[in-house]
């Protein structure tokens, strides 16, 4: 959590104030992250072709997030599986969680 230290924010994950992430913003983020990764497995892992998807997922979810979404991804990949939305909202959503 953030914490006020000698007149300014500290954030563990960055400099300055944290991020406002709001119920709106976090499915933006889920939103961006699923039209991403399905554009990298549409189109042969090719990060190119999904530029402009990286970047919004970029840009709406904390870096933090990205990481993580992109382990997870890594992960199952190396699995033999497919990224499944992992959240129940969001145009991607499912009605139940996934768990592992």
């Amino acid at each position: 959590p953030a914490k006020k230290m000698g007149g300014s924010w500290w954030w563990p994950f960055g400099s300055g104030e944290p991020p406002k992430m709001t119920a709106v913003s976090r499915v933006t983020c889920y939103d961006n992250r699923d039209e991403f990764f399905s554009c990298l497995e549409s189109n042969g892992e090719d990060r190119k072709k999904c530029k402009a998807l990286e970047t919004q997922f970029i840009n709406t979810c904390l870096p933090a997030w990205v990481k993580y979404f992109e382990m997870q991804r890594e992960k199952l990949k190396a699995q033999g599986k497919q990224w499944v939305s992992p959240n129940m909202e969001g145009k991607h959503g499912v009605r139940t969680p996934q768990r592992p």
